[in-house]
């Protein structure tokens, strides 16, 4: 009996659940660079996710320099940047005291010059 009304309970709730709609949030994907050595530029495409604006001109930001203004429909959605080291990407506007940011960040995949023993130093026989 319980069973029962727990599950009627749930498919009456659940339509409201589906209606409730998160809101988007200033994102970059993929947020991440790989180069071979440090100091290497790396360029990176990225997709940018908006959350809800003001109708007032935004602007993009990478490490405090800006790379550009726009009105809120005409903001990219696709950009290509090149990265030397960990960088800031900001969303600014002039109504705005919060900035929503998003880090982008630098690895490298340079060798290890370290050699990993393949056999144990000691011996218990």
């Amino acid at each position: 009996m319980r069973i029962l009304l727990l599950t009627i309970l749930l498919l009456l709730c659940l339509p409201s659940f589906a209606k409730e709609k998160s809101p988007a949030l200033f994102s970059a994907f993929p947020n991440e660079c790989i180069t071979t050595r440090k100091g290497e530029i790396c360029i990176l495409p990225i997709t940018l996710t908006y959350p809800e604006m003001s109708s007032s001109e935004h602007c993009l930001h990478i490490n405090n320099r800006i790379l550009g203004c726009w009105s809120p429909d005409k903001l990219p959605t696709d950009l290509e940047l090149e990265l030397d080291s960990d960088s800031t990407l900001t969303l600014k506007s002039e109504d705005d005291k919060k900035a929503p940011s998003v880090m982008l960040k630098v690895k490298y995949r340079q060798a290890s010059t370290h050699r990993r023993r393949v056999r144990n130093p000691w011996s218990l026989f």
